[in-house]
């Protein structure tokens, strides 16, 4: 923010410099639309103009300093003029100028400056509006990523808890099936000891038939 501001500054201040001396480097177009070449009095108090091309004619008024006028004719060191009420009357060509008097140029300085201003103001508002909306949207992404960290974390925590379980349930498998196989292997030495036990002790309990002698009597 404060480099746009420097910047800014710059470019206001090179604005102004390059307003100034435009009128010293460029001429001014003072054509009008009738063909008459306009000009400026000079930066004196006042101008009188007279009635003809010499200073041995009569006084017929004044002009202001800066007052433009609009160029008729032109005889040695005096130029015959019209100003802004219709009155005709010749002064000295030295005091005319082809560049608009200051007078007139400070007001349109002034207004270009405050326009410039305004529009420095609007770009200055403009960019912050803009880092705010940025700011905000880095704020959005951070809150999303730690939202997401912590839910990947949750989830990584719930699959160990799920390994865990999976883990015992092998093993808790695994002891179950050496127990049926334990208890088979019982059951079935149990059967081969009584299937044993009773093949001794048939022979004992049911005493064998005795043969009838063969043969006839």
């Amino acid at each position: 923010m404060t480099l746009f501001k420097t910047f800014s500054r710059s470019l206001f201040l090179a604005t102004l410099g390059i307003i100034a001396v435009m009128p010293a480097m460029a001429g001014t177009d003072t054509t009008p639309a009738n063909g008459l070449q306009s000009e400026y009095i000079t930066e004196n108090l006042h101008t009188y103009f007279r009635s003809g091309a010499g200073s041995q004619y009569r006084i017929k008024g004044s002009l202001v300093a800066g007052e433009p006028v609009t160029v008729l004719d032109n005889q040695g060191k005096y130029t015959l003029v019209r100003d802004s009420r219709n009155r005709e009357g010749w002064v000295l060509t030295s005091e005319l100028s082809t560049e608009p008097s200051s007078k007139m140029e400070n007001p349109k300085l002034k207004a270009k400056i405050v326009e410039l201003s305004n529009k420095l103001n609007s770009l200055d508002e403009a960019w912050q509006q803009r880092v705010q909306e940025m700011q905000r949207r880095t704020q959005q992404a951070e809150q999303q990523s730690s939202v997401l960290l912590q839910e990947n974390t949750n989830l990584k925590r719930q699959m160990d808890e799920v390994n865990s379980k999976n883990r015992n349930l092998e093993t808790m498998l695994d002891a179950n099936k050496q127990a049926i196989a334990i208890q088979w292997f019982i059951y079935g030495g149990s059967v081969l000891g009584v299937g044993l036990l009773l093949g001794l002790l048939i022979p004992i309990l049911v005493p064998r038939r005795r043969r009838r002698p063969s043969g006839w009597a």
